[in-house]
C-alpha cells in the first residue's frame, strides 16, 4: 500500500486505472474537487492546488489511534523508503509529531521517481491526524522527469463512527519544450483534477479499518 501522497502523485503522473464504479453505496460522500490556486503556467511550470473534503462512514470505532499506527508503519518497508533522518519525535501540545527526512522510490510504467521528501505525521491520538509531505528533492525518469515539485497534506477529524478527510494537493510541473503553452495549460489542469477525483478513492479505501 503506498502513502498518501504517493497515490496521489501516480494518479497525475501515469494514469492508473481504477475500477468504474458500480451502483454499489459507498461508505463516503466527498464534496466536488475545487482549485485552491488556479493552474498556472509561468516560465514554462505548470503549478496548480486543488482539494477536497470527505466523509466516511465507519462500522467500528478504529479511530485515530489506529491509523496513526497505519501510517507509521509504512516507513518499516526498508524496500521502499530510504530514512536519512527519523523518527525524531516531538510533542507539540497535545499533539504526537514524527518527522522524517527519507527518500521515497518507486517504478511505474517503466518510470523510476525517487521524491527526497520532509514527512510530518501527527495526532492528538483521540480525534485528530495530520499528515504533511513536502518534497525537497526529486529524480525521476520518463514521464515523471518534469515533475518539479509536490506536497500533500491530509487531515483527518474523527467522530462517532465518521472520519471528515480534507486532502490537499500543490504540483509543479516543467513543461516539456515540445508542448504547445496554450495547450498544455488547460490539459495539466484537467488531467490533474481528474487524476486527484479518481485517485481519492484510493486514498478512502486506504483509511478504511481492514475487515
Amino acid at each position: 500500500m503506498m502513502l498518501l501522497k504517493s497515490l496521489v502523485l501516480f494518479g497525475i503522473f501515469f494514469g492508473f486505472n481504477i475500477p468504474a464504479q458500480s451502483d454499489r453505496k459507498e461508505p463516503w460522500d466527498c464534496e466536488e474537487a475545487v482549485w485552491n490556486q488556479e493552474p498556472d503556467l509561468t516560465d514554462g511550470i505548470f503549478s496548480a492546488t486543488i482539494s477536497t473534503t470527505c466523509w466516511v462512514r465507519l462500522q467500528k470505532e478504529d479511530g485515530i489511534p489506529w491509523l496513526f499506527q497505519k501510517l507509521q508503519k509504512e516507513y518499516e518497508r526498508a524496500e521502499k523508503y530510504e530514512i536519512h533522518k527519523g523518527p525524531l519525535v516531538l510533542q507539540e501540545g497535545p499533539f504526537t509529531v514524527l518527522n522524517y527526512d527519507l527518500t521515497d522510490k518507486v517504478n511505474e510504467d517503466g518510470s523510476d521517481l525517487a521524491i527526497r521528501q520532509d514527512i510530518k505525521l501527527k495526532s492528538d491520538q483521540k480525534s485528530e491526524l495530520i499528515y504533511l509531505t513536502r518534497s525537497k528533492g526529486i529524480t525521476a525518469s520518463g514521464t515523471a522527469a518534469y515533475l518539479r515539485f509536490v506536497s500533500f497534506e491530509t487531515e483527518v477529524k474523527a467522530s462517532k463512527n465518521r472520519y471528515q478527510i480534507h486532502l490537499k494537493n500543490n504540483v509543479e510541473i516543467e513543461k516539456p519544450w515540445f508542448a504547445l503553452g496554450f495547450l498544455f495549460k488547460p490539459m495539466g489542469a484537467s488531467i490533474t483534477k481528474d487524476k486527484f477525483e479518481k485517485a481519492r478513492e484510493k486514498l478512502i479505501r486506504y483509511l478504511l479499518p481492514e475487515s
